[in-house]
């Protein structure tokens, strides 16, 4: 067989057992408060736990990342249709139809919080929300006061941001904001913002996960094997720890 021929066979061959080296498409939506996702000015994604942790999967798997900005509603269709491959810092109780996609090991356990002017009464019950406005985020899904909000006894209030939800709570046009641990602490850390004060939700602390689109089980797998080292090989508490100004634990 002449040789060109024959690199043209192993060419083929080495094409059709080489992994998908098309750029990784992950959803990070700017709904995602600060340190999760840290957009500049031109609403793209600059820095923040996210990346770091996308940036890393792309590292270990070879392939650059293409990150898209979607609305927190589009993610679970886009992430079922195959048109991106993961989004992060979900949970299954917070989608539609969790079994159309694969989830990856738990990344980390987040703290929900309700944060108050530092004046008001604090807030330990779900009764003491009776008639309060509460600051939520567009798109997000709060099923520990679901019941409460369509009820009508509790007030549901969205905005774009987390700061936007403190600005008008400062103002007065807010009870009480919901958000969680590691942004509020970044936040006040950030902007050393003594205006605050934050009680943890009553119910158990939820466990996020990436969500991984099935459309591709071959290159779902990989990326779940890979998520599972990451989190195995502690980075992702590296980073926690940079994010909320602490030493890391040994």
């Amino acid at each position: 067989m002449p040789t060109a021929a024959l690199l043209l066979i192993l060419l083929f061959y080495a094409a059709a057992a080489w992994p998908d080296k098309a750029p990784l498409s992950a959803i990070v939506s700017e709904t995602n408060t600060a340190p999760y996702a840290i957009f500049n000015a031109a609403n793209e994604l600059q820095a923040g736990l996210s990346k770091d942790i996308i940036d890393e999967l792309g590292l270990r798997t070879n392939r650059t990342v293409q990150y898209i900005n979607l609305p927190r509603a589009r993610v679970e269709p886009w992430l079922i249709e195959g048109r991106a491959e993961i989004a992060c810092f979900l949970n299954p109780d917070w989608v539609n139809e969790p079994d159309k996609l694969l989830w990856s090991t738990a990344l980390f356990s987040t703290r929900q919080l309700l944060v108050r002017r530092r004046e008001s009464e604090p807030i330990t019950a779900i009764q003491h929300l009776a008639g309060k406005r509460v600051g939520t985020t567009r798109g997000f899904t709060y099923p520990e006061l679901e019941q409460v909000f369509q009820s009508g006894d509790v007030i549901r209030d969205d905005a774009h941001s987390l700061e936007s939800n403190l600005l008008r709570l400062k103002q007065g046009r807010l009870d009480v904001v919901m958000t969680v641990d590691l942004s509020y602490h970044f936040f006040v850390k950030t902007l050393d913002d003594q205006s605050f004060s934050a009680d943890p939700l009553w119910s158990k602390a939820p466990t996020v996960y990436c969500g991984l689109s099935r459309h591709n089980p071959e290159n779902a797998q990989l990326l779940y094997d890979t998520l599972q080292q990451i989190t195995a090989s502690g980075f992702i508490q590296q980073r926690l720890a940079f994010y909320m100004g602490r030493p890391l634990e040994h």
